[in-house]
């Protein structure tokens, strides 16, 4: 029998044992400060940059009072860190206003140019801020609003008492506000004519430089609807508010809102490229086919190969028919010129051609678009058809084996898809015959691969895309091409594609602020109308507009199309001095 040890070696191994025992003690009492002690840092810190946000919060109610007249002073500690920094930074940041008209974006009048100032607490990464009447954050993960500025957007009405920093440039714990004068009314302004309430026209552009410009966007975004974009080169906000108007029916085959873009029309070879119109409320294509394919755009159009315009152009820009077999059949109305080959018509000289005094931008639905998409994802009737399956929080077409689904309902009714991307084959049905109005948003893309949308019965679908609409060797159909009762939107996003035989009909609305929508079609037919940006018709394009558009309601009667009526801006200047 093997024995244990000698009593030496007994001892030797509690020795040893001892020695373990102690060093795993210091080694775990080490890891233990270290992390413990990198917790407790973290806490520290973040109840540190906690308190600096609540001291900067109450600031900002102080600085209120005193910029709104109803305190002459006040005082308040900014608390948080020892060691940060905290100063006014006169010069941080600015706010332009201005008046553009809808025609050309020129701008009409500037509002105010004015330097906003800020109250900063800095640390390391972390900058939390006084400015423009509200409280913002900024570390590594980027900016957030902690508290909001002074701008007010109810209804049609945007009230912006706008507050601005000046004083001494660093700070002690304890800082006093005075207002530097009194509050300067920017508009409305009693002395000025062209300065008064309801606008009537035109479109208010706010644009914030910031070193918290992403956060400003964001609450221009969620706050307001309106047409929002932030530029990262130049750390700018900028969101575009419209003064009411009438939406305009589509009254041409092509529209293009893109300033500075072009509707470009090529056909090669054998291949036109063709737009012509007919009118729906009297009968199909095949029976009412006629000659007045209108194309109007804020831009210019060039013609080029077997381009042919069964209709009239009206152009902000120039117009060229550049080949012999280009053809304009009615009128042409250009801003800054009109070419022509010898061989094409009209010429130059003809009394079809006349100078205007631009094309105005036309409406920007992209706010609307976004606010039906946001509120109809999170709240529909998915719930009520078996045409819909969810899996991972993604919502797409259920085909239950078959090649055929079909989405119905009451009128009302509100569907959301993730995406629609049908393969070959498939076809998916929208009956609207108990329905006078179905509407289905769709998250992403809408992607058409050799697949068909058929809408049924008489009512009205209208679909709002987030993303891209692709059509390849697709058809979607309605009864006898009444393209009014199926209405495609998309958002600032979207680009569309047509190509390889494709057959839609209906209407693409894709809008957005800055009007770069392309659209692009190839060997393929429209039966309705285009609202985009840049237009790229090529071989085998045709457009064939619907008359019977030009007395449809763009979007559904009580839409909700953030617009402005009343605009009231003023200035105060508060002083911070310790």
């Amino acid at each position: 029998m093997r024995a244990w040890g000698t009593g030496d070696s007994r001892a030797q191994g509690d020795v040893i044992a001892l020695v373990l025992l102690l060093a795993i003690t210091v080694v775990g009492a080490s890891a233990i400060v270290a992390f413990g002690g990198d917790a407790i840092t973290g806490i520290q810190q973040s109840a540190t940059d906690g308190a600096a946000e609540q001291s900067m919060t109450q600031f900002d109610s102080k600085a209120s009072l005193v910029a709104h007249g109803d305190s002459d002073a006040q005082s308040v500690r900014l608390t948080g860190s020892g060691g940060a920094t905290r100063a006014v930074e006169a010069d941080a940041g600015w706010m332009n206003v201005t008046i553009r008209n809808t025609t050309d974006d020129e701008v009409t009048a500037v509002l105010t140019n004015t330097t906003l100032g800020a109250v900063t607490y800095r640390e390391g990464d972390t900058v939390v801020a006084y400015q423009g009447g509200g409280v913002w954050r900024r570390t590594d993960g980027g900016s957030t609003m902690v508290s909001p500025p002074e701008f007010h957007y109810r209804g049609t009405t945007l009230t912006l008492p706008l507050v601005t920093v000046s004083g001494d440039a660093r700070l002690d714990d304890d800082a006093r506000i005075t207002r530097s004068n009194d509050s300067t009314a920017v508009y409305p302004d009693p002395n000025r004519s062209n300065r008064t309430n309801p606008l009537d026209e035109g479109k208010v552009v706010i644009v914030v430089h910031s070193e918290f410009y992403r956060a400003w966007g964001q609450f221009f975004a969620e706050r307001t609807q309106g047409s929002v974009s932030v530029d990262d080169a130049n750390e700018t906000a900028t969101i575009v508010l419209q003064t009411p108007t009438d939406l305009d029916p589509v009254r041409a085959a092509l529209t293009s809102r893109a300033v500075g873009d072009e509707i470009s029309l090529d056909g090669t070879g054998n291949s036109n490229v063709w737009i012509d119109s007919y009118n729906s409320s009297n009968g199909s294509y095949a029976a009412t086919k006629s000659a007045n394919g209108t194309v109007t755009t804020a831009g210019s159009i060039d013609i080029q190969g077997n381009g042919k315009i069964l209709g009239s152009v009206r152009s902000g820009a120039s117009v060229n028919v550049g080949t012999a077999n280009g053809n304009i059949t009615g009128t042409v109305e250009h801003t800054t010129g009109y070419n022509a080959n010898p061989n094409a018509e009209p010429q130059p000289d003809s009394d079809r051609v006349s100078q205007i005094d631009g094309v105005a931008a036309g409406d920007d639905l992209s706010p609307f678009v976004r606010s039906r998409i946001e509120a109809i994802e999170a709240d529909n009737d998915n719930a009520n058809t078996s045409a819909i399956t969810e899996s991972g929080g993604e919502y797409s077409i259920d085909f239950g084996g078959d090649d055929t689904a079909t989405l119905s309902g009451d009128d009302g009714t509100e569907y959301y898809l993730s995406d629609i991307d049908m393969s070959s084959g498939e076809e998916l049905v929208i009956d609207t015959a108990g329905a006078s109005e179905v509407e289905i948003v769709v998250g992403q893309d809408v992607s058409l691969v050799g697949t068909e949308i058929r809408i049924e019965g008489s009512g009205i679908v209208r679909f709002y895309v987030a993303d891209d609409i692709a059509l390849d060797g697709a058809n979607v159909s309605v009864p006898d091409e009444r393209s009014r009762q199926h209405w495609m939107y998309g958002t600032g996003n979207t680009d569309v594609d047509i190509s390889d035989g494709s057959r839609f009909v209906g209407v693409l609305y894709v809008t957005g602020d800055d009007g770069n929508n392309d659209f692009t079609i190839k060997q393929s037919d429209v039966f309705g109308g285009v609202v985009a940006g840049e237009m790229d018709i090529q071989n085998g394009g045709t457009v064939h507009y619907d008359q019977a558009l030009r007395i449809e309601q763009v979007v559904p009667v009580d839409a909700d199309i953030p617009r402005i009526t009343y605009l009231h801006v003023s200035i105060t200047e508060i002083e911070v001095d310790d």
